[in-house]
């Protein structure tokens, strides 16, 4: 006897109109918060846990109804399918539609997002080596600098592979090649250091990682405690706890005041940086929580130039966020029904019909890379 066919699920109303409401929130949260105009990191965060929480409900729903495709039920008309149907197909719009929306406002959570998108979970830096070039005169600029080093090092006659010159603080410059071992023929080149400079490797930092949601009322020392017994005391022997605690510490804190969870910034050694990332998660206590390395890129909204914020800005007035032009801040912008134009790489000169701070700049993916290449993702 043939087995009757199992009527297909009914998915109650309640529960779709308790998806569509949970969704329709997301989204007002989304739209408050983007209107601000000025996103910092916690802004960032919100939209991006916000936006995926929204994806998932949408997914939720879309596959639920999407089942309906499969059935044979004769108590649903021609019509009553077809717009079923039609929801499946606007759902499904509609959540490609947050993936772009995401990923345009947080930006490739500053190249980690675009890196996993290539199937990477982690961030991999470009194999750039880097030599630091100072003045032996302490009142001499870093533009005096770089012109007397562009006199006297010949990167042809070198064989040198320069990747760039840039100015840094403190009337030195840095200059990035493929390898070390031409960082190597820098150090040993007599034309500089006979010409009243010294030269060395830049000192790099520590990389960040952010362990996402982690109960508010943890102190730090029971959270550093936690991620060293729980993940970290089996895999790395040679690690004692003394040793994890004194290359470890808590950066900032980020997340909604007066939550039960937050995202704990901690700057951590390369070898357990990577200990803790390739593992996508890190327990704390009764919780698992998502870990990421935290690559965000300081930009200013006074200049809106990067590796710095406004507080800290020397520039005496406003850069426009949206028009790019000066006197002004975005808030106060007049031209805000016109296209914007960056003003990070108006400032350059470059081509800047695109959004500042937008994350196909040229100028914020330029920040990004230098951003990663002055870590010590390898360092113990």
């Amino acid at each position: 006897m043939q087995q009757e066919e199992e009527p297909p699920k009914v998915i109650p109303t309640s529960d779709i109109q308790t998806w569509l409401k949970k969704i329709e929130l997301n989204l007002q949260d989304v739209c408050s918060t983007s209107a601000e105009g000025k996103l910092n990191t916690d802004q960032k965060i919100k939209i991006n846990n916000m936006c995926r929480s929204v994806g998932h409900l949408a997914s939720q729903m879309a596959i639920e109804y999407q089942s309906l495709k499969k059935s044979r039920n004769p108590s649903i008309s021609g019509q009553a399918h077809q717009e079923k149907m039609d929801l499946v197909q606007r759902i499904q719009d509609l959540k490609q539609s947050i993936e772009e929306s995401r990923r345009q406002v947080t930006g490739p959570a500053s190249f980690a997002d675009a890196l996993r998108n290539n199937g990477t979970r982690y961030v991999q830096p470009s194999n750039v080596s880097s030599v630091a070039i100072y003045p032996v005169d302490k009142l001499k600029s870093s533009e005096e600098t770089k012109s007397l080093v562009q006199k006297i090092i010949r990167p042809d006659e070198m064989k040198l592979h320069v990747r760039g010159l840039r100015k840094i603080k403190n009337g030195g410059v840095v200059i990035s090649t493929d390898s070390k071992e031409d960082v190597i023929k820098l150090k040993q080149s007599e034309q500089l250091t006979t010409s009243g400079l010294t030269v060395d490797e830049p000192q790099k930092r520590k990389p960040r990682i952010v362990v996402i949601g982690v109960p508010a009322d943890m102190q730090e020392p029971e959270v550093l405690k936690c991620i060293y017994h729980q993940n970290l005391a089996d895999k790395l022997q040679d690690w004692s706890l003394e040793k994890f605690m004194a290359s470890t510490k808590l950066s900032h804190k980020s997340g909604k005041k007066d939550a039960e969870t937050c995202n704990d910034i901690i700057e951590v050694s390369g070898v357990i940086r990577k200990a803790l990332i390739t593992n996508d998660r890190v327990f704390v206590n009764w919780s698992s929580c998502p870990v990421r390395d935290f690559s965000l890129v300081t930009r200013c909204f006074k200049c809106q130039l990067y590796n710095h914020a406004a507080k800290t800005c020397k520039m005496d007035i406003n850069i426009c966020g949206h028009c790019g032009e000066a006197g002004h801040s975005f808030k106060e912008c007049t031209k805000k029904d016109e296209a914007p134009k960056c003003a990070t790489c108006s400032h350059y000169k470059k081509q800047c019909n695109h959004q500042t701070g937008d994350a196909a700049c040229p100028a914020r993916q330029m920040a990004e890379k230098r951003y990663l290449n002055s870590i010590d993702y390898e360092g113990a």
